[in-house]
């Protein structure tokens, strides 16, 4: 995700085994940009649901 994955990757739990907060709290450890975060976090879902991809 710090590359070219960085506009392909969507965030995603295994709930209800893992709920979304706790999936959550492992995100600063990724050591991803601010871009990449708020890709990984809506935006690219955004982008697939609005059909711009």
């Amino acid at each position: 995700m710090k590359g070219h994955g960085r506009h392909k990757v969507l965030f995603g739990t295994n709930y209800p085994m893992i709920t979304p907060a706790k999936a959550l709290e492992g995100i600063s450890g990724l050591g991803l940009d601010e871009q990449a975060r708020r890709l990984f976090l809506g935006g690219n879902a955004c982008k697939i649901f609005a059909g711009i991809l």
